[in-house]
């Protein structure tokens, strides 16, 4: 249980501003039921509710509140609903059909969530639902587990080539083999609160009225530009290195794999997050000059001791440089010492290169990002390989 937990104040700005939305509809929808754009109402959870984020990290969770992980749904009609995409997994699993493809995109809905709490200090998962009915909006949450994969069975007389439905005995899916999705529906939701929702006749005249004030709706013609607070300076680098043909794997003996390299006895924990050439060119000033100690901020929120180091300053490490190793190999992706990290495994996790984001000369935070997230930031073509 999470909303009946949170203070009556924040709760009741909470629905406000919720109500605020749904009373613009008309500007989106011609719907009796009120308007939400997810992301509206992912922002609006968490400055009402005080919590972190996450969704822009795109894991399993949206937000983060005391160490609970909230994954914030909202919809209206029917309660069967996507909660994760395996497309850039799909070869691995094409040729699967019945229990031997559930049970694989089982395992990898796991992976996501496992990966998804360690990462970010996370004890628990709960979904928050803001679900839009006629005229009005109502709260409900619904347990967000694991899938018991020992209990799979599939549903019989249900689904088609397409759809594969099944159930873990808690829980029911289905797995859409087009879309590469899995989804769940949600029959145990709780109803916490319900709220009318009057949804405005005419909400631009509202707004014009707002901006520029009753008497000068008549001329006004421009809506005002927004003022937009000044963004962080970020960057994004790869945990993976690139074949001439496109294909992305993970170096065996350097960068997630140093602990592995030859020469010196070396910590089984030893890695760095490699700073290529091309990307050192295009983050100029970024970082501080080689060898001085910066602050970086985990996404758990814990705080290390990084540094620029090797030839060229082609490597992130902490420092010493097994303290982010231990982080991430053994308390984020949970590997036994001497597994060597490979490119599937990343895909897996559904994280493959990180954002740093600069908040100050010597204070720095980093966030693991999606498969695909590299190209998107810097506008790269992608070479499908996968």
């Amino acid at each position: 249980m999470f909303y009946e937990n949170q203070p009556l104040n924040q709760r009741e700005n909470y629905k406000r501003m919720l109500s605020i939305i749904g009373n613009l509809t008309q500007l989106f929808s011609e719907s009796d039921c009120p308007y939400l754009p997810y992301r509206a109402h992912e922002n609006i959870f968490c400055k009402y509710f005080e919590a972190d984020n996450l969704a822009r990290m795109d894991c399993s969770a949206d937000a983060k509140k005391n160490r609970i992980g909230i994954g914030l749904k909202t919809w209206m009609g029917q309660d069967d609903q996507k909660v994760a995409e395996f497309g850039r997994l799909r070869e691995t699993f094409a040729g699967l059909t019945g229990l031997d493809l559930v049970r694989r995109i089982a395992e990898y809905r796991n992976e996501r969530i496992r990966v998804t709490k360690n990462l970010n200090g996370i004890d628990t998962m709960i979904y928050h639902i803001v679900k839009r009915v006629p005229g009005a909006m109502q709260v409900l949450e619904h347990a967000f587990e694991y899938i018991d994969i020992d209990n799979l069975s599939l549903i019989p007389n249900r689904g088609n080539v397409n759809n594969t439905y099944f159930t873990d005995g808690h829980h029911t899916y289905h797995f859409s083999v087009s879309k590469n999705t899995l989804y769940m529906i949600f029959e145990d939701m709780e109803l916490l609160d319900t709220f009318d929702v009057e949804i405005m006749d005419d909400p631009y005249n509202f707004l014009m009225t707002l901006m520029y004030g009753e008497e000068q709706v008549h001329v006004a013609e421009e809506i005002l530009r927004p003022v937009q607070a000044p963004r962080l300076p970020q960057i994004c680098l790869r945990l993976y290195s690139t074949k001439s043909d496109g294909t992305k794997f993970v170096a065996e003996k350097s960068g997630l794999n140093q602990w592995n390299a030859s020469g010196r006895p070396r910590n089984p924990n030893e890695l760095y997050i490699p700073y290529p050439a091309e990307d050192r060119a295009r983050t100029v000033g970024f970082f501080p000059g080689r060898d001085t100690v910066f602050n970086l901020t985990l996404p758990d929120g814990s705080v290390i001791p990084a540094k620029i180091c090797q030839q060229d300053g082609k490597a992130i490490m902490s420092n010493p440089n097994k303290i982010l190793g231990e982080w991430l190999l053994r308390n984020v992706f949970e590997l036994p010492e001497g597994t060597v990290v490979t490119y599937e495994m990343l895909q897996r996790f559904g994280v493959d290169s990180v954002v740093f984001t600069k908040h100050g000369d010597l204070d720095y935070s980093v966030d693991f990002a999606e498969i695909g997230t590299y190209e998107q930031f810097y506008g790269i073509e992608e070479t499908e390989t996968e």
